[in-house]
């Protein structure tokens, strides 16, 4: 039956893949991505399938983007070992992984964790239309079955795709795990009714919060609180780093106070500027970065009477990761992947995008011990207000009382230190969700 809330959805869904054609005829780089990751996609889950032993299925993980799949890969290596602990094992569980975004997409082609296998395949979830999912779950079906071949779908955190959930529930379970409901939020207000049919569907909804549970009981709608794997996993990303692979910031840092610009923009390059004083340290690592800042921001560090280095410019290689690096005040980190290498060697954290559109990951800086400053816009994280209220985090209402607050913490070690052992003892006390999580997957696999 065609309802109203599926004829909207219907026509969305078809808006939406021609405004995509049309960014990518014009040159938006996310938008070719988008469609460029989808180019072959049915054949490869086809050839996938096909290697599929008699029996096997498919445990299907779908995340948006990087941020949902650094939720998601606790679960799946908590789920696979506890599934290669089985008495009995007669073959390798195996993982379909699906990304919504090209970012997502490209981070995992570079950067596969260590727990996945040749076995393993990963796709791109089609636009969320009738004829699409149904050709994508003919394709997980072997040949000759009636049926994909999938133990359990499971979603992170927000993405519940209606027609998705609705083919996909007729012959597997479907789970939203990491789940993050704020109310008034859509769909969970007036006229959200057929995406909460989407919700109603779902075997389980694990959420992370009892917030969470509460705000989905008012709605009918059942769910556990499970907290959150983003926890375990940059506790397991702190640990997997080690003394040796940032012994070269630690030592450039040495004895000085040092502070770490995370996922930063104008705005906290700004306040670290404005904080900064002869005898500390800085390591400004950027959101975004083309080819001029570097540049730009060394003359404006110079400015200030802080001399700093290019980290691209030191010529460190993997071969030679623990050269010393140049003496200077202040690093300019224009490379990906170095986070949290800088989070382990500095003492105190501002965390980007709080004076822009929303704050970006403040549990990478409290898994290292870094006491944490960001800008207002914290509204969505419930992690940003238990560090809070742990006296972990400051969240400064504008960039003039942060500067103030930032300048005089930055010299002071027992306020910084007490407040990165707090922050440390907040992502310890949360961890373990992805191994609950997986528990509850594990019901789902057939043997």
């Amino acid at each position: 039956m065609l309802t109203m809330g599926r004829l909207i959805h219907i026509c969305v869904m078809r808006f939406y893949r021609w405004a995509i054609g049309l960014a990518a005829a014009t040159g938006n780089a996310k938008a070719r991505g988008w469609l460029a990751m989808r180019k072959g996609n049915l054949d490869r889950v086809v050839k996938a399938t096909y290697t599929l032993m008699d029996g096997e299925k498919w445990a299907w993980f779908h995340c948006a983007s990087v941020g949902e799949f650094e939720q998601a890969q606790p679960v799946m290596k908590a789920l696979r070992d506890q599934s290669d602990a089985r008495s009995g094992k007669k073959r390798d569980l195996r993982f379909m992984l699906t990304f919504y975004s090209p970012s997502g997409w490209e981070r995992f082609a570079n950067h596969q964790p260590g727990w996945w296998k040749e076995s393993d395949a990963v796709a791109a979830l089609p636009l969320d239309t009738a004829s699409n999912i149904r050709a994508f779950l003919k394709a997980l079906t072997p040949a000759g079955a009636s049926e994909p071949a999938l133990h359990f779908l499971a979603l992170s955190k927000y993405e519940v795709w209606p027609e998705l959930i609705r083919q996909v529930a007729t012959a597997a379970n479907v789970v939203l795990f990491a789940g993050h409901v704020i109310p008034g939020r859509w769909p969970f207000r007036l006229w959200g009714g057929f995406h909460r049919q989407a919700w109603q569907r779902l075997s389980k909804v694990l959420v992370q919060s009892d917030a969470s549970v509460s705000e989905l009981a008012r709605w009918g709608i059942a769910a556990k609180a499970m907290g959150d794997p983003r926890f375990d996993r940059v506790l397991e990303a702190e640990k997997a780093l080690g003394d040796q692979s940032i012994s070269s910031m630690r030592q450039w840092v040495g004895e000085r106070d040092c502070l770490v610009v995370g996922s930063g923009w104008d705005p906290e390059s700004r306040i670290a500027r404005e904080s900064w004083a002869p005898g500390r340290a800085c390591i400004v690592v950027p959101h975004e970065w083309d080819d001029h800042w570097a540049k730009r921001q060394q003359s404006e560090w110079k400015a200030c009477g802080a001399e700093a280095i290019i980290w691209s410019e030191t010529l460190r290689t993997e071969a030679q990761p623990a050269v010393p690096l140049p003496k200077a005040d202040v690093i300019l980190l224009d490379a990906m992947g170095e986070l949290m290498q800088a989070y382990g060697a500095g003492h105190l954290a501002l965390v980007g995008g709080g004076f822009g559109k929303g704050v970006h990951n403040t549990l990478e800086p409290a898994a290292n011990g870094a006491a944490i400053w960001t800008g207002p816009k914290v509204g969505r994280f419930a992690e940003v207000q238990g560090l809070q209220e742990c006296g972990a985090l400051v969240v400064a209402k504008s960039e003039s009382n942060c500067v103030e607050d930032l300048a005089a913490s930055w010299g002071d070690r027992q306020r910084y230190q007490k407040m990165g052992a707090s922050a440390r003892m907040f992502a310890k006390r949360h961890a373990g969700s992805g191994f609950r999580i997986a528990a509850e997957l594990k019901e789902f696999l057939t043997p």
